[in-house]
């Protein structure tokens, strides 16, 4: 372990609230003012520390997995324009209810738990009781509390925000912010759905230690790092297959994987992993490995999104969420299932919803073989039979002709290998893009 990691390391295991300075992890540490203050930047960016004006850099509780509506102390804080009164080094809680004192004490109780914020105005009897049910508090109108309310949440170890605002209005602004951020949540990122306990192999492990780690964990995809957490590769069951036991696991790995980061949406990703057939992306940082995300990762984010009513998605996606890609050397093929939501008045599949699923498979086809964008100008289906609601179909995208300007594209629906759709796609290309190294 590097001087660095160690540092690191130390601040973590240290308690919640406790000072920590660039002097004393140099001399507990016997490491220069130089490297501990660089671990000490580096451990406020992972969240184990903060720097609060006038009180020093504290070592805080990480910031916790939340949910899309969730709210920290610290945003709660910012949204009523309050005053923290004690508790700065744990503002990064995020409550887990709010609670109105607008009844009697007695009803009250009921409410509270642990981990609320209480909201109330000058009802000091409220507020002792909130605090003892480890409650923080949300102190409204401008008033201060007294020293014993302050003394209990210092020794429960609690927050209190004073705001200016009357409680109405302070609870009408926290409504706001939580309906404004499911709004902006539209778009999700791979920090939302990444695996960050993620299973790899360093690059002095062998194709035996691979065998191991499938066996155990029923995976055959592991991203292979460097003893520091460097990402440098990816093995899968291809790269071994035939390979001896006592291989080195660099010596077979794929050298470029497919790596995202932790704020790239996923639609963006999905259309890649698409497109090239990757079934993994690895997720980095700084070039360091954090974490992994699956092709049924995405998947499973999408149909997530699709229950929640305050999302929205394209109809392209829409319809082709439920289909899956499927390893073919020659041609572009896509399979799934015809849903109650892709069928007319007459439980058959639309012909308007087969038409976009061979209009996107052939698109996808241009990009993942030529990496080139194109625009539909035509799309001719001259053959169509009847498609029931809960069939597997089979999507196939034949390019026939690709020229400067111009391409066609067959397109053949399949059941069971007999043909039950075909479309002729023209399309007018673009630009060439090529995709960056980091996705490729």
């Amino acid at each position: 372990m590097t001087k660095h990691q160690q540092i690191l390391t130390f601040i973590e295991d240290l308690a919640i609230g406790s000072k920590v300075s660039v002097r004393f992890i140099a001399k507990e540490l016997d490491v220069s003012e130089g490297t501990a203050y660089r671990a000490i930047k580096e451990a406020e960016g992972k969240g184990f520390v903060r720097s609060i004006p006038k009180v020093g850099t504290i070592r805080i509780e990480g910031v916790k997995e939340r949910q899309i509506e969730d709210l920290t102390l610290r945003e709660v804080s910012q949204i009523a324009e309050g005053v923290v009164i004690c508790g700065f080094e744990y503002l990064d809680r995020s409550p887990n209810k709010f609670i109105i004192a607008a009844m009697e004490v007695d009803a009250m109780e009921r409410y509270l738990e642990d981990g609320a914020l209480c909201i109330v105005g000058n009802r000091r009897d409220v507020q002792i009781v909130a605090l003892q049910q480890n409650a923080s508090l949300l102190i409204t109108g401008g008033l201060e509390p007294d020293e014993e309310v302050v003394d209990l949440a210092r020794k429960e170890q609690l927050v209190i925000i004073q705001s200016p605002y009357d409680t109405f209005a302070v609870t009408t602004m926290i409504n706001r912010a939580l309906y404004d951020r499911l709004i902006e949540k539209e778009l999700i990122l791979v920090e939302d759905i990444m695996v960050k306990d993620v299973n790899y192999l360093t690059t002095d492990a062998t194709v035996g230690d691979w065998r191991e780690l499938s066996h155990n964990t029923g995976h055959s995809r592991f991203p292979v790092v460097e003893p520091d957490m460097t990402l440098v590769g990816i093995v899968t069951a291809v790269d071994v297959s035939g390979e001896e036991a006592t291989t080195r696991i660099k010596d077979v790995m794929n050298t470029k994987p497919f790596l995202v980061g932790r704020d790239d949406p996923v639609t963006h990703i999905s259309r890649i992993m698409v497109w090239e057939g990757w079934e993994i992306a690895v997720v980095a940082d700084q070039g360091k490995l954090i974490g992994i995300v699956s092709l049924q990762d995405v998947i499973e984010a999408y149909q997530q999104v699709q229950k929640q009513p305050q999302f929205g998605e394209t109809v392209d996606n829409l319809v082709l969420s439920g289909f899956r890609y499927v390893d073919d050397a020659e041609h572009l093929t896509i399979e799934g299932e015809i849903t109650n939501s892709m069928v007319n008045d007459y439980g058959s599949a639309s012909c308007g919803v087969l038409v976009t699923v061979m209009n996107m498979a052939g698109y996808i086809g241009l990009r993942k073989k030529y990496r080139l964008d194109a625009i539909t100008e035509n799309f001719t289906l001259y053959q169509l039979q009847p498609i029931a609601v809960g069939t597997e179909i089979k999507v196939t995208a034949k390019l026939l002709l690709v020229a400067k300007k111009h391409c066609n594209i067959e397109v053949e629906v399949t059941v069971n290998d007999a043909i039950v759709a075909k479309g002729l796609m023209t399309a007018r290309i673009g630009d060439k893009k090529l995709v960056s190294e980091t996705t490729s």
